[in-house]
């Protein structure tokens, strides 16, 4: 069946079983999943890009003359404007002179701790420009620099700014059965998630101070249960974790009681979801 543009099915097909006496537990925990807040696919995607710093360019070659007409990749750095990606480039770089026979290329972003198909990815395809107004160079340059501090490069005479402009599609895959294409349109009017910037010191300190905690969210708001967890990530509407259940590892989605649009709200939830756990467990 084929995915719409953004709005993809979202099977979450999770198999956390251990003995056919635990059915009706799993069968609940698969209704809470089906139905547990996340991110709109546009909005996970724009915090992908704007979290980012390196990903895979992929450009028509021309440059490599055995495999012109090929995808060719390259890892780049990059930082992020209004969602779309600003590069340098060197001209004796492969994938510039590519650019300047075919505009055409894609970029894929890995989610920070990127280490399998479980984790999430993002991929932006349409037409990279060199930027060539002062003012504009100038703005990137600084874009650039605020991601890439020590990018000395920048004003060597060899080096060029870039963006990937002209967006034709941008395809999400958020993990297992969440994979969709989303709209030029609907990605541009998305916002990055508010907190998940500070998602990386959250999730360490709940994991190493607070980790036998998360496995009472996860019983208390799915009805699972589970032996261990870890928090993988969080966003303003909840949090991503990743549960051991036996011999086998569960992805986990637990929404926030409200939605949590700064780093305190963040913790002022999860101390309600604590709170909620221990009274009722």
């Amino acid at each position: 069946k084929p995915m719409g543009a953004g709005t993809s099915e979202r099977t979450h097909e999770v198999n956390p079983g251990r003995g056919e006496d635990e059915d009706e537990e799993v069968e609940a925990f698969r209704e809470h999943q089906s139905k547990a807040k996340r991110i709109s696919f546009a909005e996970e995607a724009k915090t992908l890009v704007a979290l980012g710093t390196h990903g895979v360019l992929s450009t028509v070659c021309s440059a490599v003359p055995s495999a012109e007409g090929f995808p060719h990749g390259s890892v780049v750095g990059f930082a992020a404007s209004e969602g779309l990606p600003i590069f340098a480039f060197s001209t004796l770089a492969t994938h510039t002179t590519d650019l300047e026979g075919d505009a055409r290329c894609s970029l894929t972003i890995a989610s920070d701790g990127f280490k399998g198909m479980a984790d999430a990815r993002v991929t932006l395809t349409g037409r990279a420009r060199k930027v060539e107004e002062e003012g504009e160079i100038a703005q990137a340059k600084e874009a650039y620099r605020s991601i890439h501090p020590d990018a000395f490069w920048l004003d060597f005479g060899d080096f060029g700014m870039y963006t990937l402009s002209e967006l034709v599609n941008v395809r999400l895959i958020g993990g297992f059965g969440r994979i969709g294409n989303i709209e030029p349109e609907e990605y541009a009017a998305a916002e990055a998630d508010p907190v998940a910037k500070f998602s990386g010191p959250i999730c360490k300190h709940m994991n190493e101070d607070h980790g036998e905690e998360i496995p009472k969210y996860v019983k208390f708001f799915t009805g699972l249960s589970v032996d261990s967890c870890r928090m993988l990530s969080v966003d303003h509407l909840g949090m991503n974790v990743e549960a051991t259940r036996g011999e086998r590892k569960v992805r986990v989605r637990l929404p926030f009681p409200e939605e949590a649009n700064t780093r305190a709200a963040v913790r002022e939830q999860v101390i309600a979801m604590s709170r909620a756990s221990a009274a009722k467990l």
